[in-house]
């Protein structure tokens, strides 16, 4: 009775019913909060995932960089380094997002930035392995210490990744248990929310459901996450382990399952189920080379084959590192990639290198045969037409003089001929030797060689300043002989040969029509003269063997002389063009990169 008196009293009401609203407020701000801490432990669970992503993508870009090099290392062909290691979007990119992700956390944005610097350093490693590997100076023992320093700087960096990527899974793992821990209590909350106030009640179900749905939504995006991480991994064709050596537990991804034929998670990953997969004669070693480095912790990398159930044989590049998780246990943290085709193409050029090798032993013993075999004879031949012109010339009629001359002809072009054949094949099979030349002296040279046909033809040669490059010097030199040469030979009958050469910017209009990436890495040299000159429409053929334009018998000429000299350009990594105009003259345009791009 006195419990119900003072609830009818008005005042007592009022007091606990104020009491009320306060206890109701409070748990709805505590229920809020908890909301709250909800949303931002979900954000930072899917933060660092997507951190963790980023790192592994970067470490896959890096290995399948390094990959490429070695293979281009071992077999020198070109296609394993084009458009690789002149850009590092793909880097660039995951470094950025890297940044983003972590821009709310200095320490782990600070970490970023050192391993920013590692892989700059890295880069440079691959920059200076790779003009090791082109330089004809250098042997392999320099070449292999800028392959142990570059591996000592990628596992370096692959721990650095590793414990990063293994400090971002043990802040998931709290962050998801704070989460389950947020969860059971915010339904506390709402449980005495429902006995205080049907409205909280119905104020915190609609709270509740709104909740549950940016819940979904974020496991969602997890799920997003981890199917994108799976698709990256088949994408670029690899797949990741890892053994705890404290449990004796190992764990495989979705991709490294398919590597060996199998669907995803067929068998439980241990190395019992793991062997039967690999080929019979790599067993051995695979097994032994594994079981050692889990005894001397010591990194592995190893070529092997996975002989799938459906009797396929898959070509693997297996690496594998240790390091620790975030439980202080040591783990060890290995990349399988398939690397099939490209151990097929390996194959594929090994048979090609021996077929040019019998295609350069055929050219060695052509061009013995143009410079000894085929010019003794000849030597000859014009020995004898010198002694018959001297002693016989006059006692031969006058159609006898006229065959004479045309033999003597016939002779002098056979001699030129085997020159240019012999010139030609030097561009194709002499040294290139690379060396800091003053084009200047090498012009000048030139000149003084072709003197006397320069006085005869009364031509005026005008050079402007040239750069000092990176080149083959007996090749330049040959490469404006054969172009001030042909010049003098192209002139005009009644107007004095005029010719200049001159180094030239390269406009933007020839950065578009030739496809030039950047114009600072370029030198242009023009030839220009004022000779009968050519219509356009012939400007490539005329650097074709044999190919002619002027079949007047006073233009003498083999058809080979212009051909060299795109030879040359080419062997330089630069290439030629030309414009013509008839009756005005030609201009010969010179690309020759320069020493950065050789």
């Amino acid at each position: 009775m006195k419990i119900l008196g003072l609830y009818k009293n008005s005042q007592v009401f009022k007091i606990a019913l104020a009491i009320a609203i306060v206890v109701v407020c409070y748990i709805a701000s505590m229920f809020y909060s908890q909301m709250k801490n909800l949303d931002s432990t979900v954000e930072l669970i899917a933060n660092s995932n997507e951190t963790q992503l980023e790192l592994e993508k970067l470490l896959s870009v890096i290995s399948i960089y390094e990959t490429s090099l070695r293979s281009y290392i071992i077999t020198k062909e070109e296609s394993y380094i084009a458009n690789r290691f002149l850009s590092r979007g793909k880097i660039e990119e995951n470094l950025t997002k890297l940044k983003k992700l972590t821009s709310k956390n200095p320490a782990r944005n600070q970490d970023i930035y050192r391993l920013e610097k590692i892989i700059d350093y890295r880069f440079k490693l691959f920059r200076q392995t790779l003009i090791i590997a082109k330089s004809k100076n250098s042997g392999p023992i320099y070449l292999n210490a800028k392959l142990l320093e570059s591996s000592e700087v990628t596992d370096r960096m692959k721990s650095f990744v590793t414990k990063i990527i293994f400090s971002e899974s043990a802040k998931t793992k709290f962050q998801n248990d704070s989460h389950q821990f947020e969860l059971r209590d915010s339904i506390i909350t709402a449980f005495l929310l429902v006995i205080l106030s049907l409205l909280i009640l119905l104020l915190s179900f609609n709270k509740m459901n709104v909740d549950i749905d940016e819940l979904k939504k974020a496991n969602d995006k997890l799920k997003l996450l981890n199917e994108s991480y799976n698709t990256a991994e088949m994408t670029a064709g690899f797949g990741h382990w890892m053994v705890n050596l404290e449990s004796n537990t190992y764990t495989f991804s979705d991709n490294l399952f398919r590597l060996m034929g199998v669907e995803p998670n067929e068998f439980e990953p241990n190395i019992k189920n793991t062997i039967k997969f690999i080929h019979p004669d790599d067993l051995a070693y695979v097994t032994k080379v594994h079981k050692d480095s889990l005894i001397n912790h010591q990194s592995t990398s190893m070529v092997f084959r996975f002989l799938t159930p459906k009797g396929e044989v898959k070509y693997i590049l297996g690496v594998g590192s240790f390091t620790n998780d975030g439980n202080g246990n040591l783990i060890k943290i290995g990349v399988n990639c398939d690397i099939t085709n490209q151990y097929k193409k390996t194959l594929e050029l090994e048979e090609n290198n021996k077929e040019l090798k019998y295609i350069n032993k055929e050219l060695e013993a052509f061009n013995n045969i143009v410079s000894h075999d085929l010019q003794e004879p000849l030597r000859k031949i014009q020995m004898f037409i010198s002694r018959l012109e001297e002693k016989e010339l006059d006692l031969l009629t006058h159609q006898g003089k006229e065959y004479f001359s045309k033999i003597r002809v016939a002779a002098n072009r056979m001699q030129t001929l085997l020159i240019d054949l012999v010139n030609y094949s030097r561009t194709i099979k002499g040294d290139k030797v690379f060396v800091e030349t003053d084009l200047n002296k090498v012009v000048d040279e030139t000149l003084q060689d072709l003197s006397s046909t320069i006085e005869e033809k009364k031509a005026t040669i005008q050079t402007g300043n040239l750069p000092t490059i990176k080149v083959i010097p007996f090749q330049m030199k040959q490469l404006f002989i054969n172009l001030i040469s042909n010049s003098l030979k192209y002139s005009k009958d009644d107007i004095p040969p005029q010719i200049s050469i001159a180094s030239k910017e390269i406009t933007e209009k020839e950065v578009l029509d030739y496809k030039i990436t950047n114009a600072a890495d370029y030198y242009k040299i023009v030839i220009e003269d004022n000779g009968i000159g050519f219509k356009q429409e012939y400007a490539e053929k005329i650097f074709l063997l044999f190919k002619r334009l002027e079949t007047d018998p006073k233009y003498a000429g083999t058809g080979l002389g212009l051909a060299i000299c795109n030879r040359i350009v080419e062997n330089h990594k630069g290439f030629i063009k030309v414009k013509g105009e008839p009756g005005v003259g030609a201009k010969f345009y010179v690309f020759i990169p320069k020493g950065d791009l050789l």
